[in-house]
């Protein structure tokens, strides 16, 4: 499955977020994806893009420029319509479709702006992505830092529209946290890409694509003991018993404290009744 392609993405010493995305995007559900032409893509987007964004222009001035160029005249949108939709999490599908997700519409923003030598990068709010774009004051580093969203067209964002993104994504009312503005790492955001796929496709019982996912989840946070939990029940579901039972043993060896550790060791007693009269 190409997997140790995806393992030498993570193990470079700067990451490319973009080339790992279509890294996993070829592993999980596209064997056939022509990887150099996806980046070319990319590059011709920022190419077309730097023919109408003067770089001497102030900072704020090419980041609306740019997010007029992606989400106007190229057509990029939040696919509100089919939100759970797997494609929306592929980023070749959102380059061919021009239809994504917060993440994957942050992710390809980013890549251009950066290669525009906008300095964005990625920020994950409870439940909801967008891209902060460092500010140029030294004696401010991140107050005068901007804040936009290109699920819904790149717009400028303020603290009540981050506070009203998160209270709609997850109903939190509480106060907003200052770590959750930090810009993510290249390895977190591909967890978060990974993570939403994992739960599309365990919600609609693809299997398969499921297990594929949380692999490489293992591999993007190798310490992350609830990918041996979810690995363990989407084996369950398969019957793959032995697999499923080895799984979630090593889950309880690493986090016998865990929350929802009694539950699983309860399950265990069922899973083994019916693992071993088959062997």
């Amino acid at each position: 499955m190409d997997e140790w392609l995806f393992r030498d993405e993570l193990e470079l010493a700067a990451i490319n977020v973009p080339r790992a995305a279509l890294q996993l995007a070829r592993i999980i559900a596209y064997p056939d994806l022509d990887l150099a032409g996806y980046m070319m893509a990319l590059h011709e987007l920022s190419e077309t893009a730097a023919d109408s964004i003067d770089p001497r222009l102030p900072i704020p001035e090419q980041v609306d420029r740019l997010s007029t160029f992606l989400f106007e005249e190229e057509g990029f949108r939040g696919n509100a319509a089919d939100y759970g939709d797997p494609r929306n999490s592929f980023l070749n599908e959102v380059i061919d479709r021009r239809l994504g997700i917060p993440i994957t519409l942050s992710v390809l923003y980013i890549d251009v702006a950066e290669r525009l030598g906008i300095p964005a990068y990625g920020i994950g709010l409870p439940g909801h992505f967008i891209v902060g774009v460092a500010g140029q004051d030294p004696a401010h580093v991140h107050s005068s830092d901007l804040w936009l969203d290109p699920y819904h067209g790149g717009r400028r964002l303020d603290l009540n529209d981050c506070a009203d993104l998160i209270r709609l994504a997850t109903d939190y009312q509480g106060p907003l946290e200052a770590s959750w503005f930090a810009p993510m790492s290249p390895r977190s955001i591909l967890a978060r890409m990974l993570n939403n796929l994992r739960s599309s496709y365990v919600q609609s019982a693809q299997w398969t694509s499921a297990e594929r996912v949380i692999q490489l989840l293992r591999q993007t946070q190798p310490d992350a003991p609830e990918h041996l939990r979810d690995l363990g029940l989407v084996y369950y579901h398969q019957r793959r018993l032995s697999q499923a039972a080895h799984y979630l043993n090593a889950y309880l060896n690493q986090s016998p404290q865990a929350d929802d550790a009694q539950v699983i060791r309860d399950g265990m007693k069922d899973l083994l009744d019916s693992w071993v009269p088959l062997n």
